[in-house]
Order: structure tokens, then C-alpha cells, then sequence
């Protein structure tokens, strides 16, 4: 697959990012809330991705904003939809894992969230469980997906040759300043998504991409996580 250009088309809608990446094939990374997947459609078309050229739909956790319009898209390209084994039960239920705040805004937002009517998403079944490294040559990507835990129990971050990582909540932009790295208002586990963020770290990439906010560099987010240890 050496040689081949892949490049990185973001889909933005307020503050939710969901990402088609192209190679030899195509596949799509999270996929926003449902209705979402038009916006992912209309963006594909945009830069002559056919429904066909996807070959994977990859959600990054088990949360509505990046799982709701898989189903959808699915319909629509026909590739299957994978997710990490310890968030599947989320997707077949369409059902949140539980939300752990982080901070005061991570208390405001779980306030918030039971105030505003979100959209209900449908459960499906994933046709790919991921359990360990998974390599993305067979979809026609050269990269790989690594378990990346923390903000839930199965986050995963795409690896790519040539430099970028694309992760969904593990690292936040915040809400005025979208460039500026800072801890995602909810997480499971503080201390495990700290390790995951050093493991992207150690990958040395150029460039992070967010499901919300950023994108960012590798050095933006190292001074904010580990610049005082």
C-alpha cells in the first residue's frame, strides 16, 4: 500500500466531528447523532467517495453523538460497522454507558444531558467486535486501531501511516477555544485515559484529531497532560 495518498475529510455539525478517510478504499470514523449521516453522505460526495468505496464504518465508543446514524450508514454503503468489544453493548442497545464527570463542567453537562430530549437511536449489531490492535490494510487504509480506554471502557484511536491519529472523546477542544486540548467532561477511568493518551503520544503523531473539537498537535497535548509530572 506504499505510495498510495490517503487524506482525511472531517464532517463537523456544532460541536460533533466525525471523519472519512481515503486510500485504496474508504471508511468512515464515528458517525454523529442520528440524522448525522446525511451530512457524512453529502461530504463523501464532495470529494468523489461513492457509497461503494466505503469498506468500514468504525465507531471510536458507545456514544450516541458517534454512534447514532451507523445504522443509516450502513444501509447506505453497505460496509460493516466495528466497535470495540467493551462498548458493544451500547450500540446493540442504544443505550449510554454511564456518564462520570469530570470536573464542574462534566457535573453541568450531566445536568444538561437530563434536561435536553436527545435523539433515540436504534440498536444494531456490530459486524466487527474489536478486542487487540486491529490492522485496517484489509479495508484498504494503511493504519491500524488501538484500544485506547479511559473515557469508556472501549475507545479505540485510528493510527495512520504518515502521522495522524484520529481519536473520538479521549481528548476534548474545549467549547470556545476548539484547538486547545483538555480532558472530555466525562470519563470512566481518569487514570487509564491518561496511559491511553501517552500510548498515542508514544506513536509520535503530527496531528490529533478530535470528535470534538481540535484537531490538535502532539506538543499541545502533552503540555497540557504531562507537562507538570
Amino acid at each position: 500500500m506504499a505510495g498510495i495518498r490517503q487524506e482525511v475529510f472531517s464532517v463537523r455539525s456544532s460541536f460533533v466531528n466525525a471523519y472519512i478517510v481515503r486510500g485504496e478504499r474508504a471508511i468512515i470514523i464515528d458517525t454523529g447523532f442520528p440524522g448525522f449521516g446525511e451530512k457524512i453522505l453529502a461530504r463523501m460526495e464532495e470529494h468523489g467517495v461513492k457509497p461503494g468505496d466505503v469498506s468500514l464504518i468504525l465507531i471510536t465508543h458507545g456514544h450516541h453523538d458517534h454512534y447514532g446514524s451507523a445504522a443509516f450508514l450502513k444501509e447506505k454503503t453497505g460496509a460493516p460497522v466495528a466497535i470495540h468489544k467493551e462498548d458493544a453493548g451500547a450500540l446493540r442497545t442504544g443505550v449510554n454507558p454511564p456518564l462520570y464527570p469530570v470536573g464542574l463542567m462534566g457535573r453541568v453537562m450531566v445536568v444538561v444531558s437530563g434536561m435536553i430530549k436527545t435523539p433515540k437511536v436504534k440498536g444494531m449489531e456490530p459486524d466487527i467486535l474489536i478486542e487487540e490492535e486491529m490492522d485496517l490494510a484489509k479495508f484498504g487504509i494503511d493504519g491500524r486501531v488501538i484500544p485506547t480506554p479511559g473515557h469508556t471502557a472501549g475507545c479505540v484511536t485510528v493510527l495512520l501511516a504518515g502521522g495522524c491519529a484520529l481519536q473520538g472523546d479521549m481528548i476534548f477542544g474545549g467549547l470556545l477555544r476548539k484547538h486547545s486540548p483538555r480532558f472530555p467532561y466525562f470519563c470512566r477511568d481518569k487514570e487509564q485515559l491518561l496511559k491511553s493518551i501517552q500510548i498515542v503520544l508514544d506513536k509520535n503523531p503530527k496531528i490529533i484529531y478530535a470528535g470534538h473539537g481540535g484537531p490538535f498537535t502532539a506538543g499541545q497535548v502533552w503540555r497540557k497532560f504531562f507537562s507538570d509530572i
